[in-house]
């Protein structure tokens, strides 16, 4: 954090991304109801909260009334004033400069205060009508930062910490006195905030923002104490002053010192980013936060909305209140939280301002996903609930976030091929799904989408409706998308999803495209994509993507499938190379699982007639022979794992049936040198591992 400067505690209180964000905002008119269990939820109550901390630390022995002569009460009022006097010549920037370089022990505490702590004691002890005048000097005098360090070495900071900790009815001028001079003591002053904390008098404090005569003093003292200190933070979010707060601001506690509330979103902010402090907050503290983040009248200005939300966040990162927002049904008033950071007025927020919504937007989202995701969250609210209804609307809407937003809380509720089949038999989601997949969406947006609609294409005969819904054409487009890899990762993806075992799906990636001015198929848009890209994950989806069309053609071809026989041969007939994803997913070392299936798909492919010269032109001209006859020679099984081996026997049946379908088929495009290679391999590798599999 950049250092902030302190408060002076006085009597009174203290004084293109962004574009498109502005755009967001300014078309942002999102009311949501309300679907929540906690309108009628009773909040503790500051006393109780309050008494509930630590106990207290140790105040002044209680006054005696011992009988002291008025005129020796002056005399010593007059004996402090004197040493304030000689400390106002003493102190002076100039002259403790040069004491500090003639005497470095000069910082140490010296005859000039030594006296102050007893004078003051024994002006309390007589319930003296000097104490109030007395530390109103004292605290006057706390304004020199000179004067702060010796306050805490001479035992008058101490004085005045018991005093406010005293369990006495203490004048209302004096404890403001004393909170005064305690603010300034400690502002800059590290050693002095080390004894505010080591003697827990932060407690001591908080226990005066009871007492509305002294709100506006006890704010600017604890910021003081604790800004740019982290164990005074760290003792101040364990005493609850986030809920405290929160309580404070829910009440217009801070009507008529609206200055102060900087400072207290400030604090708010800074003990939230203590565990310990969100450990042992009320449960209440989550209620507090939504309803202040949603509220109209509170957290108006974008950075007192980012602020809470940022703290409402990092409380629902806690298991505890996460569950108390999903079990409470507070998790509509979460969605509002977005809807507000996008209805803040653009033309009067600052480009910071419009950043840092930016940010919480995300935050935000990526809560919404954990609390989604959470098994508790399916039971409150189920597909049929409201709020699914608010998300489903919000697929149509134009902003990004919301959309994203719908996409993985929808997604996350899609965990069973029943609901899956539901959301696109029922509900039609694909379909809003595929338009916004289509549209000029950015790329965060679509890959949501795209997610999504994996996701929904495993289930039952999902994938036969996403066909029916155009989902080929729709993602087709985005096969270009190259400035977003994991869009066009995820657009060939989906491709893979919808045709596995799907003729119909399978036959639409055939057509032909009519946006292609080469009149090509879809399929031949994924193959162009296969030659341009470096990506090896796109390179081996699109592999996966003609294994997958081999497995469901080639056995229904086999069954004397008109249709299928007919859609085989059009495939090899006009895809030139179609078996070369196939060969980069062999010759990849990255996934074995991946390779064997490559190895697999090959087989298969030249078990027809049509495809065995595709599988030969792969073979050959990405120079396949090598490994071919390296996986089938290899000796060394005795010193693989178990997993390891297995898989290499598996290469090897299915490079065993290449060889034979190859031989076998005997395509034109063989040459005699390959075909020889293929023969000698047959007679002096594949034989014998024929045999040792007959013997397996």
């Amino acid at each position: 954090m950049s250092p902030v400067p302190k408060v002076e505690v006085q009597e009174m209180a203290p004084a293109n991304e962004a574009n498109a964000m502005r755009n967001s905002m300014k078309q942002s008119s999102l009311p949501i109801t309300k679907i929540q269990g906690n309108e009628c939820m009773e909040y503790p109550s500051l006393s109780q909260i309050i008494s509930s901390l630590a106990p207290m630390p140790p105040g002044l022995a209680p006054a005696v009334s011992e009988p002291l002569p008025l005129e020796e009460q002056r005399a010593l009022f007059d004996t402090l004033e004197k040493t304030l006097g000689m400390a106002e010549t003493r102190y002076q920037p100039s002259l403790t400069a040069k004491a500090e370089e003639d005497n470095p022990s000069f910082k140490q505490v010296d005859a000039l205060f030594e006296g102050l702590q007893d004078t003051l004691c024994r002006l309390w002890t007589c319930r003296s009508s000097f104490m109030v005048q007395a530390a109103e000097a004292l605290a006057n005098g706390s304004r020199n930062p000179l004067w702060r360090l010796p306050y805490g070495q001479s035992g008058v900071l101490t004085f005045f910490l018991q005093l406010i900790a005293s369990k006495e009815d203490v004048d209302t001028g004096l404890l403001l006195h004393a909170l005064r001079l305690i603010g300034n003591s400690c502002a800059d002053t590290d050693e002095n905030r080390t004894i505010v904390v080591k003697g827990n008098y932060i407690s001591a404090i908080i226990q005066h923002l009871l007492n509305p005569e002294l709100i506006q003093i006890v704010i600017p003292v604890i910021y003081n104490i604790c800004i740019d200190f982290e164990p005074a933070q760290s003792q101040l979010a364990a005493s609850k002053i986030v809920y405290i707060f929160l309580k404070l601001l829910r009440e217009d506690s801070f009507k008529e010192h609206e200055t102060l509330l900087d400072f207290v979103y400030e604090l708010i902010e800074l003990t939230t980013e203590q565990e310990q402090g969100i450990e042992l907050s009320p449960d209440e503290t989550i209620s507090l936060l939504i309803d202040l983040a949603v509220h109209k009248g509170i957290a108006h200005t974008a950075a007192r909305f980012s602020c809470i939300v940022t703290c409402s966040m990092a409380y629902l990162d806690n298991k505890r209140f996460q569950n108390l927002c999903i079990t409470r049904y507070m998790v509509a008033d979460v969605l509002s939280m977005l809807s507000k950071s996008l209805s803040f007025d653009a033309e009067r927020s600052s480009t910071d301002d419009i950043q840092v919504l930016a940010q919480v937007q995300l935050r935000i989202n990526q809560t919404l996903a954990e609390i989604s995701g959470a098994s508790l969250f399916a039971e409150y609210y189920p597909l049929g609930s409201d709020l699914s209804g608010i998300l489903r609307s919000w697929l149509q809407r134009t902003e990004d976030q919301l959309q994203i937003c719908s996409c993985v809380m929808l997604g996350n509720l899609a965990r069973s091929d029943e609901i899956c089949q539901a959301m696109v038999r029922d509900l039609s989601i694909h379909r809003d799904l595929i338009s916004i997949v289509k549209s000029d969406a950015r790329g965060p947006v679509l890959h949501a989408a795209l997610g999504f609609l994996k996701n929904l294409a495993i289930a039952g005969d999902n994938r036969l409706h996403l066909g029916q819904a155009g989902i080929i054409p729709a993602v087709s487009h985005l096969w270009e998308y190259e400035t977003l890899p994991q869009v066009q990762f995820a657009a060939t993806s989906i491709v893979r999803q919808v045709i596995i075992a799907s003729f119909e799906n399978v036959s639409q990636l055939l057509d032909i495209s009519p946006e292609d001015e080469h009149h090509s198929t879809y399929l031949s848009q994924l193959l162009s994509l296969f030659n341009k890209t470096d990506s090896t994950p796109i390179r081996t989806e699109i592999g996966r993507i003609i294994a997958s069309i081999c497995r469901t053609l080639i056995p229904k071809s086999r069954e004397q499938n008109e249709k299928a026989d007919a859609t085989l041969k059009h495939l090899f007939s006009i895809h030139e190379g179609i078996a070369f994803p196939i060969g980069a997913m062999i010759s990849q070392s990255q996934w074995p699982v991946v390779r064997s299936e490559g190895w697999f798909a090959l087989a298969l492919m030249a078990s027809s007639q049509s495809g065995s010269a595709a599988a030969v032109d792969c073979i050959e001209k990405m120079g396949l022979f090598p490994t071919l006859e390296q996986n089938l020679t290899a000796e060394s099984l005795g010193s693989m794992d178990e997993a390891d081996k297995l898989q290499l026997i598996k290469d090897r049946d299915n490079i065993i049936v290449l060889i034979q379908e190859i031989l076998k088929q005997d395509p034109i495009q063989l040459s005699e040198s390959a075909k020889s290679t293929l023969q000698g391999l047959m007679n002096s590798q594949v034989l014998r591992h024929l045999e040792s599999t007959r013997e397996r």
